[in-house]
């Protein structure tokens, strides 16, 4: 990969995640003056002003590091910023005192944001284009010409597309001893006894009726080519393969060869060598839809397994498997190779990306939106617990007036609104920031060096 198109993915990266936090905090932004917060300032991205402007109470600024951005709204836990602290900000309108339900929309606007606009990018392409392109999940493949699959094909048929689907092969270094392997399997419904000393292997992806995926079909490939170089203990390890496969239809239908109710054969052609494993040159297939109507449907659907796929990797944090997980230099590495592959899988890729913060930002862990929002559920379950608490004790005494109003009196005297220990909100917030970014400097030295 070019110098140039590296730099340009990273451009392009830079672009699309500060595309996507825009995005994000306008709409915390948005739902906080809905809910009639005082908004010091809407910020994208973090560290020193690029630039800044105010309009009324809120100051709207871009700074340096385009990796995230923040809603600045007043509280009587924070400091407001420089220069501003003598200005009076009604109580109603900090932080603590707007109501819980209004906070906890207010929180998770931000990640709301993002799923919709994963679902808009894939129902759309999806809807526009009537396939999703390389998909593993999906049945078939795309053949390379240069590749073994793609010349043993050629020999039973003139049309090669990913219609085609593998569901028996054979490997070996004699051809007719393949041949003989495969008409035998079809006659008889097994292997034959001796293909372990003829160093033959045989392998059954699945049936007409258990049609394999892309996924399976490869991780077999893979699998199999491996052991059977390994095996092989000719100098040049020469092998050869052969495949049966059937047709199939956008929906699902098989086509096999009626005049001698077999699926269609190929010939053996020879495998070729590359590195320490054998060629064949099968990719991802696209996945197609009958209709607009599913393809739209399909997209939904591909905005909650994408959204998942954040989950996944950071399990394997625990795991001592974190090669999944990408900074930004991972990204513009990947947008760099994506931008060459045309418009489609760039945009899917921004879908993902969307998809991905969606739920990236629900995790409870502080300092992300999932964290405030299990937060603030706590704070009201428990501040509705003793205010519920209060008014049983006040009910309980309706048969004598005067210890009713003392426990009245008492009851609206206290601060109904129970919150967390600022100093421990401090020391989890800091904490979960410090973990974060010790993270995020992990992932992007993974992202350079590995």
């Amino acid at each position: 990969m070019s110098a140039g198109m590296i730099v340009l993915g990273f451009v392009s990266g830079i672009i699309i995640l500060l595309i996507l936090v825009t995005i994000h905090e306008f709409a915390h932004f948005v739902i906080a003056k809905l809910a009639r917060a005082y908004v010091y300032e809407f910020a994208i991205g973090f560290g020193p002003k690029i630039f800044s402007w105010r309009k009324k109470e809120t100051r709207y600024s871009i700074r340096i590091f385009p990796f995230g951005g923040y809603v600045y709204i007043a509280s009587e836990l924070v400091d407001p910023p420089k220069g501003r602290e003598e200005e009076k900000v009604p109580p109603e309108r900090k932080m603590e005192n707007i109501a819980k339900w209004k906070r906890l929309i207010f929180i998770v606007a931000g990640a709301l944001m993002n799923f919709f606009i994963a679902v808009f990018i894939f129902t759309t392409t999806f809807a526009v284009l009537s396939y999703k392109p390389s998909d593993l999940n999906y049945w078939g493949a795309k053949y390379d010409t240069n590749g073994a699959a793609y010349q043993a094909l050629a020999t039973a048929t003139d049309d090669i597309g990913q219609d085609i689907i593998i569901l028996h092969y054979w490997l070996g270094p004699d051809e007719a001893k393949l041949t003989t392997a495969w008409e035998y399997y079809f006659k008889q419904g097994k292997d034959k006894d001796d293909n372990d000393q003829n160093q033959i292997l045989a392998s059954h992806l699945g049936t007409v009726a258990d049609i394999p995926n892309y996924g399976k079909t490869v991780n077999n490939f893979i699998s199999n080519l491996e052991k059977q170089y390994n095996k092989s203990n000719t100098k040049d390890k020469v092998n050869y393969i052969t495949l049966a496969f059937a047709r199939v239809n956008s929906k699902k239908e098989i086509t096999i060869d009626d005049k001698i109710k077999l699926l269609f054969q190929t010939k053996a052609v020879e495998l070729t060598v590359k590195g320490k494993t054998y060629v064949v040159g099968i990719r991802a297939p696209d996945r197609l839809f009958n209709s607009t109507a599913q393809g739209y449907g399909y997209g939904w659907w591909e905005t909650l397994t994408q959204s998942v796929t954040i989950l996944k990797s950071f399990g394997l944090l625990f795991t001592d498997q974190w090669g999944q997980l990408s900074g930004p230099v991972g990204i513009a590495k990947t947008i760099s190779s994506i931008l060459t592959s045309g418009p489609a899988e760039f945009f899917i890729y921004v879908g993902m990306l969307s998809a991905n913060l969606f739920v990236l930002n629900l995790i409870p862990i502080p300092p992300l939106d999932g964290y405030k929002f299990f937060e603030t559920g706590i704070e009201g379950i428990v501040g509705g617990t003793k205010r519920l608490h209060g008014r049983i004790r006040i009910w309980r005494k309706r048969h004598n007036p005067a210890e009713q109003k003392l426990l009245l009196a008492e009851y609206e005297g206290k601060d109904q609104n129970w919150q967390l220990p600022h100093k421990a909100k401090i020391i989890i917030n800091v904490t979960g920031a410090v973990l974060f970014i010790l993270l995020f400097i992990g992932i992007t030295i993974k992202d350079v060096f590995f």
